[in-house]
């Protein structure tokens, strides 16, 4: 593949690193790994970086929650025990990716988890309920460690099909509240480490693509003897070139497209939490977003993208504070 190309390609391929968050549960931001220009926002596409390429960027996630008032928190310890809820939830990451070979790309991604408006419904012995603030608690969320290894393409260069591994490293996990250590689930991370591994698949068809991807995280015990559940990432969409015609959606020469409109379905299952053994009866939820997305490619080298996302199936174990909508945006540059 020729320079003129490669640096093209890169631009679809900048956002490798947005690796799923070491964050679960209902009230924890989901955060997919897409790359693509002409290509989807969340999930991953089956593509790699070409060889000697190197891509990096800024990765940022916003959640909303119907978080309940303080009283209706009280209440609901009533009937589910200790509960809690989060306002919302920021997570900017930093990442780079590198293509070893033009089938084989590594990367790394360091987030930074923010939580806004936390509060525990207690439930104490004797039928006694209080409600706690618990303040604003953030920290380093773990490096993630990401390979992508395509294992085909067609001939024509149309069909991709990756096998995706990725670790995410323990991070902060002593963020304290009012002099107390917050438990695990409120922990910028787990203190974890969390294996990964699945697939990924691409498309084009002219002025369309087509990307789906799986992915599959098997959480380990971390800090205070908690699990926080294994998950499994799902997800599928299509993009369109708004002008011209897109040759094979990958060379922003080819497709003449500097805007690329996007539609994704982006779902997650997520396993129940144990502490000490005990499995949470609050948690374990399966969650789907319904994602509309546009990028613009405003040269050869970078991109820029924003999606919004609206649960449209919210299956959630017990009380949990219920997602109402997030915003992921992307700033990527290749080089």
């Amino acid at each position: 593949m020729s320079l003129s190309k490669k640096v093209p390609l890169v631009m679809f391929l900048t956002s490798t690193l947005a690796i799923y968050s070491n964050t679960t549960r209902a009230d924890h931001g989901s955060m997919g790994f897409g790359i693509g220009t002409a290509s989807p926002i969340i999930t991953q596409t089956g593509i790699t970086l070409p060889a000697g390429m190197w891509a990096s960027g800024v990765i940022a996630q916003f959640t909303s929650f119907d978080n309940p008032s303080p009283s209706v928190l009280h209440d609901l310890s009533k009937d589910y025990g200790e509960v809690h809820s989060v306002k919302s939830q920021l997570t900017p990451s930093v990442f780079a990716a590198y293509g070893v070979t033009d089938n084989l790309t590594l990367g790394v991604r360091l987030p930074y988890v923010q939580r806004f408006g936390v509060s525990g419904g207690v439930d104490h012995h004797g039928g006694h309920h209080d409600v706690s603030d618990q303040g604003n608690p953030g920290g380093f969320g773990g490096v993630s460690l990401f390979s992508q290894y395509r294992i085909f393409n067609s001939v024509d260069n149309l069909n991709h099909l990756s096998l995706v591994a990725a670790l995410t490293t323990p991070g902060a996990t002593n963020v304290r509240s009012a002099g107390e250590r917050l438990e695990t689930h409120f922990q910028p991370s787990s203190g974890s480490w969390n294996p990964a591994a699945g697939l990924s698949f691409t498309r084009a068809m002219g002025k369309v693509s087509f990307d789906s991807s799986i992915l599959y995280t098997v959480a380990t015990e971390g800090a205070q003897r908690t699990n926080l559940g294994d998950t499994f990432d799902y997800n599928v969409a299509l993009s369109y070139a708004f002008v011209g015609t897109a040759r094979n959606n990958l060379f922003v020469g080819s497709n003449n497209s500097p805007w690329t409109g996007i539609l994704e379905l982006n779902g997650q299952w997520q396993d129940r939490q144990k502490t000490a053994g005990l499995t949470e009866p609050n948690s374990g939820s399966n969650i789907i977003y319904l994602s509309p997305g546009i990028r613009y490619s405003g040269g050869k080298n970078w991109n820029t993208a924003l999606s919004i996302g609206t649960p449209i199936v919210k299956n959630i174990n017990g009380y949990q504070t219920p997602p109402d909508y997030r915003v992921t945006y992307r700033f990527v540059v290749a080089f």
